[in-house]
């Protein structure tokens, strides 16, 4: 009985970001658990990568090229993608080689337009239909910096601030209690999603030396970074019809690194 409370088969998985790091380990998590999947985001050749994995695996997979930041290839997805039962905003970006006082407003647009504006969107285009259907689920993947902000001091030889990164997410945050409060009552939950050090996230990807991953190792709880089915079980979890009693809610996987 437990298990067939996390069966996601029938439902249909939009992930974006869905061609690298954690969007990728994502997709196919909700795939292994049933869900057929679209994969969404800029880079073809890695969203067709995604789905190949998927598929050779057993599962099904569609990519989609589409820039969430572009008001009109947004308005056009739905009809490319059909139904959506499970929306996972994943994509996601960050600044952090400048000081709060030197960003420009462009800069700063740049990342709440992606962190933030874009999730909103996804959600205007893609809840009402789950509302109408009288199930969904809406997984927003927010960050350990959705609470707090980022020590300097862990990331030795970056020149650290990321001040529009952790608005974007805290608003995420902000967002996701929300719209939880909106839609509870049709059926459709929304959580977010925070996750810890993980080393390849796309964003991550080629940033965090060996230095750098020592020191963060050592900052969690378990002491090592997130690895390649750290978040498999969470999303599936917040995905699954077992999941009906949990709305509003920031499901941290960080190896117990705000314990500190």
């Amino acid at each position: 009985m437990a298990l067939a409370l996390l069966d996601l088969s029938g439902r249909h998985a939009l992930v974006t970001g869905g061609g690298t790091g954690l969007g990728r380990q994502m997709a196919q998590g909700l795939a292994e658990a049933g869900a057929r999947i679209t994969v969404v985001g800029r880079t073809s050749s890695t969203l067709a990568e995604t789905a190949s994995l998927i598929t050779e695996a057993g599962g099904e997979a569609t990519a989609i090229p589409c820039d969430i930041t572009d008001a009109d290839a947004v308005a056009a997805l739905p009809g490319k993608s059909g139904p959506v039962d499970i929306l996972v905003n994943n994509s996601g970006t960050i600044i952090f080689d400048e000081a709060w006082q030197d960003t420009s407003m462009e800069r700063w647009r740049s990342v709440l337009d992606l962190n933030l504006d874009a999730v909103f969107r996804m959600c205007q285009l893609y809840v009402p239909g789950m509302q109408d259907r009288g199930w969904g689920r809406v997984i927003n993947i927010a960050s350990i910096y959705a609470s707090r902000t980022g020590r300097p001091e862990n990331y030795p030889g970056i020149p650290w601030d990321g001040a529009s990164y952790v608005a974007s997410k805290h608003g995420l945050i902000g967002l996701t209690r929300h719209l939880a409060t909106q839609v509870g009552r049709s059926g459709v939950t929304v959580n977010a999603l925070s996750p810890g050090m993980f080393p390849d996230t796309g964003i991550n990807a080629g940033m965090l030396k060996a230095d750098i991953l020592e020191r963060l190792s050592s900052g969690s709880a378990v002491g090592r970074i997130g690895g390649p089915d750290d978040l498999k079980a969470a999303v599936v979890f917040l995905a699954s019809p077992g999941a009906a009693f949990v709305t509003g809610h920031d499901l941290v996987v960080d190896g117990g690194w705000l314990c500190w």
